[in-house]
This record gives C-alpha cells, structure tokens and sequence, in this order.
C-alpha cells in the first residue's frame, strides 16, 4: 500500500510540474500614456508553443499566454483546437507590435501571420485589444 501511494503522489508531483509554466507581467503601454497589465503564462519551448491555448475553455481578462522566440522569426498561429476567441498581439524585438489580430474564430485553420520577424506573441482574450485601446503605437514591456 505505501509503493502504491508513493507512485500516486510521485506522479501527481510530476503531473502538476508539468504543466505549470513560469508567469510574467507583461505591460502594454498605449500612447496616450494609460497602460494595461496582462498576467501572462510564458511559452519557450516548442512542445509549450505547440499547444498553447489549445483544449481550454476560458481565459479571463487580464490573463494570456506570451510565446518567446529564441530569435526573431515570421511567426505563423492558427486558431486549431482553440475555444477560445483571442486578440494576437505580434512584437518586435524593443516592444513595438508588428500586428495585430484581433477576435480570431475559435476552431479555425486559417493562418495568422506576422507582417515581419518578430519576438515574441501575445494572446489575451478576444475583444481586449478594441477594450483597452491598443494599436500599434502602443509599446509591449516584460
């Protein structure tokens, strides 16, 4: 009985380690000084990039998910397995955005491309971006 719980707990320790990511704060400053605070799950490697907000049902405002490049790249997203309707922001390396996609149908295969090579992406909640008034003057800081 006690090899048994050993394995339980073992494999619920393992489980959870896995799928927690590191969490950033990434702030979107807009031009007219007013800012907006994202709490961001941080996707580096490939599998985490792979699947990112693919299966989840929710998100709630304020949160997202920030996807790093080890080098500037086009990044390409599409909206596959993905409930959820999202807002992508694509940033440029200083925090300046490339683009911006906003209300992506869940579901869809459709590809969402960054105009030039970017750093890094940032999905928040569909609609957020119109919300809180973010354009392309606006800056991204993490």
């Amino acid at each position: 009985m006690k090899i048994i719980s050993f394995l339980f707990f073992t494999l619920l320790f393992l489980s959870n380690n896995a799928q927690s990511n590191e969490i950033s704060n990434v702030v979107i400053q807009n031009e007219d000084s007013s800012s907006i605070s994202i709490v961001a799950e941080v996707m580096i490697t490939e599998s985490q990039q792979a699947k990112g907000m693919m299966y989840r049902k929710s998100l709630d405002e304020g949160r997202g998910m920030l996807f790093l490049f080890k080098k500037p790249k086009r990044a390409v997203f599409w909206m596959k397995n993905t409930y959820i309707s999202l807002d992508l922001i694509f940033i440029k390396k200083g925090g300046d955005i490339d683009s911006i996609h906003e209300n992506l149908e869940p579901l869809s295969t459709k590809k969402i491309k960054s105009r030039n090579d970017v750093i890094a992406v940032l999905e928040i909640l569909g609609g957020q971006v119109k919300k809180n008034k973010i354009n392309l003057d606006s800056k991204i800081l993490f």
